[in-house]
């Protein structure tokens, strides 16, 4: 009897835990749908900081102070 009842309890803990691994979504199955999001994120944030940097006119300095950098490069001021 005693057989019997562990049989039955180690049966149905396995029919359990198998249930629970075919319910479960797999890390990988899990993972894609983040992976993308942050993907997402990542284009909405690089745009959003080139726009900001636009909106600043950054850009129209860039040209400038290269320019300023290489001419003291090459001819310091004294």
């Amino acid at each position: 009897m005693r057989n019997q009842l562990l049989y039955l309890f180690l049966y149905a803990g396995t029919m359990i835990t198998t249930t629970a691994k075919r319910l479960t979504p797999s890390r990988s199955e899990r993972e894609r749908g983040a992976s993308i999001l942050e993907y997402a994120a990542v284009i909405i944030l690089v745009g959003g900081v080139a726009v900001a940097l636009m909106q600043l006119e950054v850009f129209n300095d860039i040209p400038t102070t290269v320019s300023r950098a290489i001419q003291n490069v090459l001819d310091p001021p004294e």
